[in-house]
């Protein structure tokens, strides 16, 4: 893994401040932070039994992200840009989608706001980090495809993300 590389790619820079601005939101959001007239849709902290359903999220993002970084094995990097001579991942959990991990990050990032706050709060932060993953992976598809000619018909049997 080139951590070098990695800290000068802006989309690392942004998946950082995403896990920051999350990781501070979710828990101090509805709890110190007033929306004014947004309140009762965002900014509140739902019943312990609707928080609770964030626990199977978070444990279920965990789970496919690991199975990701396990699949990806000698070719992880948190970058845009494969790792030099690194092979093409196509087994395991990239078998069944093009960018598990970022699938993962994703539901664990909803899974943790929804167990901090509340459903509304954690639909719009999948939703956000959705598109941001999203436009990642697509970023990381140009580095494939001009590095992998085999990507192509990949491409064309696995989809981008499950959901």
């Amino acid at each position: 893994m080139d951590l070098s590389k990695a800290s000068r790619d802006p989309w690392v820079w942004g998946q950082l401040a995403l896990f920051l601005l999350v990781g501070l939101a979710a828990p101090l959001l509805p709890r110190h932070v007033t929306l004014g007239p947004l309140d009762p849709i965002l900014n509140r902290i739902d019943p312990g039994a609707v928080r609770w359903l964030g626990v199977p999220l978070i444990l279920l993002g965990l789970a496919v992200a690991a199975w990701g970084v396990r699949s990806l094995g000698p070719s992880l990097t948190p970058g845009t840009e494969p790792l030099p001579g690194a092979p093409l991942a196509t087994g395991g959990a990239y078998a069944y989608a093009r960018h598990p991990i970022y699938l993962g990050i994703v539901v664990l990032l909803a899974g943790y706001t929804l167990a901090w706050s509340n459903w509304t709060l954690a639909l719009v932060t999948g939703i956000v980090s959705l598109v941001y993953f999203d436009a990642k992976g697509r970023a990381e598809e140009r580095w494939l495809l001009s590095r992998y000619p085999p990507y192509q018909a990949y491409m064309r049997q696995v989809r981008r993300r499950v959901l």
